[in-house]
């Protein structure tokens, strides 16, 4: 019995439209699709460019990461793709630990309460749920 030398994904990005906190865009994310987006790239920056939106990067104790937490997705380098926008992130007033993308294509550290839209992450030809 051979193992696949190379697994191919898909990878399809869906925005939502009704406006959620951070947790409750992830929570929807992860029900109907894989996860918010995570941004490998910066063709993904191009193709979501225009779209103001939570994405799935968070301040987990001052290191900023995704949501998606598979490291078996991410191609080398991927996972430390940052795009932040100049003077981000600041963590304005102390309280900012999740990230938006602007429609600029650049991020900005934002209160988790806030409500956006999002942009959510579908993978296929891997069970990442």
């Amino acid at each position: 019995h051979q193992q696949p030398l190379l697994f191919i994904y898909a990878r399809q990005y869906h925005f939502v439209y009704e406006q959620k906190n951070w947790t409750e865009a992830q929570q929807h994310c992860r029900q109907y699709y894989t996860d918010l987006a995570a941004i490998e790239s910066m063709e993904d920056v191009k193709t979501l460019n225009n779209m103001r939106a939570w994405i799935g990067l968070y301040n987990d104790v001052n290191s900023w990461r995704w949501s998606m937490d598979d490291t078996g997705f991410y191609k080398d380098g991927e996972p430390e793709l940052r795009n932040w926008s100049p003077e981000e992130p600041n963590n304005y007033k102390g309280t900012e630990c999740c990230a938006e993308m602007f429609d600029s294509g650049l991020w900005n550290d934002r209160d988790c309460d806030a409500v956006r839209n999002a942009v959510c992450i579908y993978i296929a030809g891997e069970d990442f749920k």
